[in-house]
């Protein structure tokens, strides 16, 4: 079978202390990356997550005030928001 394209389990069912993790990660990548970086994580990872309503609930959690805002940025532009 193919490989799917969805997160392996629910975002609620993983380990808070790596989501945490991952998206203190994703906020330094919006603050102390350039330009680029802060794009890259916008049209790639932002942009997946936001394709389920329920995962970006849940995301939203997990944000810093960076991430929330270019998370908010990409819903705009693909009309979810």
């Amino acid at each position: 079978m193919g490989r799917e394209n969805r997160p392996r389990a629910p975002l609620e069912e993983e380990d808070p202390k790596k989501l945490k993790r991952l998206f203190a990660f994703f906020e330094s990548m919006v603050t102390n990356g350039d330009e680029y970086v802060a794009e890259l994580l916008s049209v790639t990872i932002l942009a997946r997550i936001g394709d389920d309503k329920k995962v970006l609930t849940t995301a939203y959690k997990y944000m810093g005030k960076e991430t929330r805002k270019s998370s908010d940025e990409i819903e705009k532009f693909w009309g979810r928001y």
